[in-house]
Order: structure tokens, then C-alpha cells, then sequence
């Protein structure tokens, strides 16, 4: 799936491809998708003005001048750009497109039909956003705020910061990553680990998303970019999904939350 790199790999360059900020229509070609498209998004979105486009977590939002689109890429979704005078032919799992005015079209098509497109009058108030945490490049991500929740709590610091009422956007990868370049095994207590050790976690956090974000995202399978390339932070990956650390220790790999974790038993205490 996804993780926050990608996503705001993908918003990036929407707000950059868009030049017409002024919605046609928005036409439903197949409404299978996680959730059935509501036939109304045609409806309320029809001649609205797009006044801003950015991220909340791992999903895209379409501020309008009344109302919002919410956006969620599942696990295959991928929106490409057209322009009207070479529109390319519906393809198989094409299953919206937003027209935009006397410019270009915005076509989502997903293969795995886990992605989501939804209407909201007030964004904070929807179901998928409402609950979420603090955004991890944000200034509320700091000593303080991880202290408080870590405090009591049982469960393995991996499973914490991939908790999205807690953190929002930090995936399976970015979990691995950043945990490798604290120094922190995946599996240990979030109440066993020490103010020092989060402050290294923190910063590794936001570390590791920027360049991740600078690099264009991950690719791991499915994940492409607007333009059809692949994103290029896999090349740079220190611990997922290899077989030997840095160090030259073989990489261990547990299951957590169902999630494969790698670790390295040397570097991280």
C-alpha cells in the first residue's frame, strides 16, 4: 500500500499538472471500488472550484469551494493525467475521471479495487479522517507528545508509530527504516523505550520520510508515479527487505501486527 512518501509524491505533482482549477464533471466508469461511488459525487463536484489540493495522512484531498473529494489509492491506485485533445480510451480498470475545464483529465484506475474516492462538506468530520493522528513532519510530532502516549503501553514501538490514530503515514517500510536508524528492534515494549532512544526515533522518522519524498517514494510493486515511473527510493532502503545489515549481520525478519519487520540483531538494541 501506499505509504505518506508516495501519497505526497502524488499530490505534488497533481498540483502541478493542474493548470484549470475549475471541476466539468466528474464521470463514474466503474463504482466498484472499496466503497461504491456515490453517484452524487457527479452531482455536488460539477462547475466547483478546486481552491486547494494537499495530504491528510495517506489520503488526497480536493478542497473545493464547497465541499471536499477525498481520495484513497488502496493498494493499486494509480491516477494519470490526459489532455483532452489525445484522451486515451477507457481501459479495463478505469474507474473515475475528473474533467477539468477546457484543460485535462484526471483519469483513477486501480486493479485491485482497494482504493476510495468520497464526498465531504466538512473534511474533519469524515469517517476515514476524523480519527487519524498527528502528521509526522509536523512541529506536534516532538519528545513530549511520544513520552505521553508511550507511557504504559504494552504493545511493540513498530506497531506504535505504524498506529494511525497515533501517527499517521508511516507504513510497514518507513517503520523498518526508521526504527534501523535509531537503533531501536522492532519488537520492544513502547514503554520500555527511553526519552534519548525517541528522540533519535523522531528525528529518524522525519529523516527518512523526507528523503523518501525527495526520491519520489518506493517503489515496491504497484506504486507508480503520475507520469508512469516508478519512484526511486527503493535503491536506498537500508534495512527492509535485505539479507545482510551494514555491519555485515545477517538481517533477522519476525513477523509483527502480520507485517514482516526487519531488524538487524547488532546495530539495533
Amino acid at each position: 500500500m501506499p505509504e505518506l512518501p508516495e501519497v505526497e509524491t502524488v499530490v505534488r505533482l497533481i498540483n502541478k499538472s493542474i493548470k484549470s482549477k475549475t471541476i466539468s464533471k466528474l464521470t463514474i466508469i466503474n463504482k466498484k471500488l472499496r466503497w461504491p461511488i456515490d453517484a452524487s459525487l457527479s452531482t455536488y463536484t460539477k462547475g466547483q472550484d478546486i481552491l486547494e489540493i494537499y495530504r491528510r495522512g495517506k489520503h488526497i484531498i480536493f478542497k473545493l469551494k464547497n465541499g471536499y473529494i477525498l481520495i484513497h489509492l488502496g493498494m493499486t491506485g494509480i491516477v494519470r493525467f490526459f489532455k483532452k485533445s489525445s484522451l486515451k480510451k477507457i481501459e479495463k480498470h478505469d474507474h473515475y475521471e475528473i474533467e477539468l475545464k477546457n484543460e485535462s483529465v484526471l483519469r483513477y484506475n486501480d486493479i485491485r479495487k482497494f482504493g476510495s474516492i468520497h464526498w465531504a462538506e466538512n473534511i474533519n468530520d469524515h469517517f476515514l479522517i476524523k480519527n487519524l493522528g498527528i502528521e509526522p513532519l509536523s512541529k506536534e510530532l516532538n519528545i513530549n507528545y511520544l513520552s505521553k502516549v508511550i507511557k504504559n503501553r504494552s504493545i511493540s514501538i513498530k506497531n506504535l508509530i505504524m498506529n494511525q490514530n497515533i501517527i499517521v503515514g508511516i507504513g510497514n517500510i518507513y517503520a523498518c527504516e526508521s526504527l534501523y536508524m535509531s537503533g531501536i528492534k522492532p519488537q520492544r515494549k513502547s514503554s520500555l523505550i527511553s526519552k534519548q532512544e525517541l528522540k533519535k526515533l523522531i528525528l529518524s522518522i522525519k529523516l527518512i520520510l523526507k528523503k523518501a519524498i525527495n526520491s519520489g517514494g518506493t517503489t515496491l510493486k504497484d506504486f507508480k508515479k503520475l507520469d508512469g515511473t516508478p519512484g526511486y527510493f527503493e535503491q536506498e532502503l537500508l534495512i527492509y527487505s535485505k539479507k545482510h545489515c551494514q555491519c555485515g549481520e545477517i538481517v533477522k525478519n519476525i513477523k509483527l501486527g502480520g507485517r514482516s519487520s526487519f531488524y538487524c540483531n547488532r546495530c539495533q538494541k
